[in-house]
Formats: structure tokens, sequence, C-alpha cells
């Protein structure tokens, strides 16, 4: 059984099932397809209802990740909380959860991430980082293209 299976072969009988599991990176990392790392176990919680034929479930997982700032490109490290569910048919042992998995962490990828709110990014003109201090760049102006001459 993987980190991302559990075994339901109890439900029958009790009716509900919980669980709580810290999944190592390595097991969930490929259901995140480069969009992020990981940087610690995931964890995850998970009721499991037995619901008419089959069963329904429910849970969260939690964790964090590290994505390239998209104003400095520096790390940007950020938590997260999702929610996952989904349903068994009747008559399964084990319930599978990758792709509900994949599908909430899919969700909860942040569309900007930033290391900090109050990030200055990268000068447009040489590049340096704005949070690191001033380049001496002029404020404004014409910014270079091309061989690095300047277009007014």
């Amino acid at each position: 059984m993987t980190d991302l299976e559990f075994d339901i072969s109890g439900l029958r009988e009790q009716g509900m099932l919980e669980f709580a599991r810290q999944v190592e990176p390595a097991a969930a990392q490929p259901l995140l397809a480069g969009a992020a790392v990981l940087t610690g176990p995931l964890e995850v919680q998970l009721r499991v209802v037995r619901s008419g034929s089959g069963a329904s479930f429910s849970g969260t997982v939690e964790g964090g990740w590290e994505f390239a700032c998209v104003r400095c490109l520096e790390p940007a490290r950020l938590r997260f909380r999702a929610g996952v569910e989904g349903s068994v048919a009747a008559g399964q042992n084990v319930l599978d959860v990758s792709e509900e998995m994949r599908q909430a962490l899919s969700l909860a990828l942040p569309e900007r991430a930033r290391c900090r709110e109050d990030c200055k990014g990268l000068c447009p003109r040489c590049g340096a980082d704005r949070n690191a201090g001033d380049c001496g760049c002029p404020p404004e102006g014409p910014v270079p293209y091309g061989r690095g001459e300047v277009v007014a």
C-alpha cells in the first residue's frame, strides 16, 4: 500500500473511519507535476463514511511548498491547506486518494507566489534585486533593449 492509499476494510462494520497520516514529500511530489516543490511532509486527515452502496470521504491536506517569487525570483515559501473529497465504489477495501489529492493541490496553487508581500522585484535595467538595496539606476527613463542600447 502506498502513502496515499488507506485500508477501509473495516468500513462495513464501523460505518465511519478516520485517518490522520503524514505523507512524505517524495510520495506526493509527483502530483504537482513540477508546479511547486514540497518543503516537508503533508498532514492528511480523512473521514470515510458509508453511504448507500458505497462510501464518501472528505478531509484536508496541509503542508508547505516553495516557488520562485514572481517579482525577484528568490524562493517563496508558503503554507497551504486544501480540502479533499470524493467517493468510493461498494466492495473496495483500499481507498486511493491520489487523484483527489492531485486535484486539491492543483486548486490550492497560488496564482502569483511572492517571497513577501512588499517584494520590490528586480530592476528592469540592470536586473539587480531591489530588496537588497538601491542599484543606482535612474528611477525613470528608457529601458535598454537589444544590445544594451538605450531606446529613447
